[in-house]
């Protein structure tokens, strides 16, 4: 069902790029760096039993790798692909962020907090006439999970005439090992408890693999400061949805981000 639901969603991202096929010579490039910050401000609805929502604000790094031709600046470059097809191999870090606090919900007592991690790995991008690809992995560097989580996406710029706005739907698949997976929906055999509120038992996962579908947007306000919006929903792997821990009946979370970016 999740498969056919993913294939249903993608189709309307690539018809309207479709038509602008044509055969191009593959080139890559050296790029160059360059970093800035966002500040966001980050809106969870997630599938642990007992929580709505979370809300928190975000301050993080921002890398990029150019250079980047004027067309793809102004957001219309996806409009009218011309170029070669290019690939891009970046360096990837950041925050995987899931997870919870036990103290959010009565349902978790008894579990001990699951925070985000950062990560360390690549980033492969190649685009093409029909849009773009993204794979991605890192490992945790900072002792949270200590394992591997990657994803595969597919994205394209939607033309929104004269406009300054830039809109990529985003759809793909992730994958966590075991201890990634087992890390955020796993209960330890320290965290099986029987109850007047709780009957929990101890739980394993091994490797997932997750479903996503959703949307970026971006507007540049000057040449350096930005606004970005991100909304995201996944569709879990069943061995997750089978966890103890995990809201009877939800099979998708929803994160949403609203920032504000600089770039030198």
């Amino acid at each position: 069902m999740k498969t056919l639901i993913t294939y249903c969603c993608a189709t309307p991202l690539l018809l309207p790029s479709l038509v602008l096929a044509e055969e191009k010579p593959v080139e890559t490039r050296i790029n160059k760096v360059s970093v800035g910050g966002s500040l966001s401000f980050n809106y969870d609805r997630p599938i642990f039993k007992g929580i709505n929502s979370t809300t928190g604000y975000s301050l993080v790094p921002r890398l990029s790798l150019g250079p980047v031709r004027d067309a793809e600046k102004n957001g219309d470059a996806s409009s009218n692909f011309k170029g070669p097809l290019k690939f891009m191999l970046k360096p990837r870090f950041g925050f995987f962020r899931q997870g919870y606090d036990a103290s959010d919900s009565v349902m978790l007592q008894g579990m001990e907090d699951r925070d985000s991690s950062f990560d360390l790995g690549l980033k492969f991008q190649t685009r093409t006439p029909i849009g773009s690809f993204v794979l991605e992995g890192g490992y945790d560097v900072i002792g949270k999970h200590d394992g591997f989580e990657g994803s595969l996406m597919y994205t394209n710029l939607i033309p929104l005439g004269a406009s300054r706005l830039k809109f990529y739907p985003e759809i793909g698949i992730y994958y966590w090992s075991k201890k990634v997976s087992d890390y955020y929906f796993g209960v330890n055999l320290g965290e099986v408890r029987v109850g007047q509120d709780v009957t929990r038992s101890a739980y394993d996962l091994d490797s997932t693999t997750s479903y996503f579908l959703g949307y970026r947007v971006e507007y540049p306000l000057t040449k350096n400061w930005g606004l970005t919006h991100t909304l995201r929903s996944t569709w879990f792997d069943d061995d997750i949805l089978d966890s103890p821990i995990v809201d009877d009946g939800s099979d998708n979370d929803i994160k949403t981000t609203f920032g504000l970016t600089y770039d030198f």
